[in-house]
């Protein structure tokens, strides 16, 4: 049985989905790392590294309200915009959807590409790793 994916990764016109835009992706990273935050504060950032438009960036803060990625707090006169999901948990489940999508669910191959191996990991090379990874990083 396959597990159930959360409402942000489903597709809403039918096409299959397996992640989030580079703007979404870009806005999402500037929510997070200021966790409150308005369209004119996420606007302002954006443009330091590219033209855009409000509108557009309104837009896809706006969508992600819709994927349950942002939260939005329309009490005051400008919305303020929360993270919905921690940063953490919507890359890994991107990360689950391109590897199980693209990789046909070959973690050892997407391990090795993560890593820069010109080779696929066998499953003991993957627990060793892991055992590497909790050690160092705890878990």
């Amino acid at each position: 049985m396959e597990a159930v994916r959360p409402k942000w990764l489903r597709s809403t016109k039918g096409a299959p989905f397996t992640g989030i835009g580079s703007l979404e992706a870009d806005i999402l990273a500037i929510v997070w790392e200021k966790q409150e935050t308005t369209v004119r504060s996420v606007y302002e950032t954006l443009r330091e590294r590219r033209t855009i438009a409000y509108t557009t960036v309104m837009t896809v803060m706006n969508n992600l309200v819709k994927k349950h990625l942002l939260l939005q707090d329309r009490t005051a006169i400008a919305y303020v915009y929360r993270p919905a999901i921690p940063g953490r948990e919507v890359a890994q489940t991107v990360l689950e959807s391109v590897v199980h999508k693209l990789m046909g669910g070959q973690t050892g191959a997407a391990v090795s590409t993560l890593l820069g191996l010109d080779v696929d990991l066998t499953a003991e090379q993957v627990d060793e790793l892991r055992e590497t990874a909790r050690a160092r990083f705890g878990g």
